[in-house]
């Protein structure tokens, strides 16, 4: 029981040492952020997507807002250089996750949710590696997919 009190005793006192004026500059950032989200979200809307080809390359339209308010910001200086410079984080932060995601999901043959690395596309998993029954990096026995999911509950059958 001393244990749980001496955590509670912690929690309590980091949270209470936490200074009023920082938090009030984190829920100021926060509806930055947000209204960045918004303006990028109603930028979205309005063109059709935030993924737009130019000269043939695909050009993340938030990507391109996240570098044009940090140079506002960074230009402007001030308390209105520094709101610009945050929504920039934003919007970067946008461009990002979309970026990643799509650079992820090619990489790893995601259709919509995570699926069996070794079901589909012909028995191939990652970077064209045949996931049943055998791995050529580590050798037989050792694998992902069907083969190897059938080999585990039929020796959890036996426990």
């Amino acid at each position: 029981m001393a244990g749980l009190l001496e955590h509670y005793r912690r929690a309590k006192g980091g949270i209470g040492s936490i200074n009023p004026r920082d938090m009030a500059q984190l829920g100021e950032d926060w509806m930055i952020a947000a209204a960045a989200g918004a303006g990028i979200g109603l930028v979205s809307a309005s063109i059709g997507g935030l993924d737009k080809k130019i000269a043939g390359l695909p050009v993340p339209v938030d990507g391109a807002i996240a570098v044009g308010l940090g140079m506002a910001g960074l230009s402007m200086g001030g308390e209105s250089g520094k709101i610009l410079k945050i929504a920039s984080i934003a919007a970067g932060g946008s461009a990002a996750v979309r970026t990643f995601e799509a650079l992820l999901k090619s990489g790893l043959h995601v259709k919509g949710e995570l699926e069996d690395l070794g079901g589909g596309y012909g028995g191939m998993g990652w970077g064209g590696l045949p996931f049943h029954g055998q791995h050529p990096l580590v050798g037989p026995g050792v694998g992902f997919g069907q083969a190897s999911s059938d080999r585990l509950v039929e020796s959890a059958k036996y426990l």
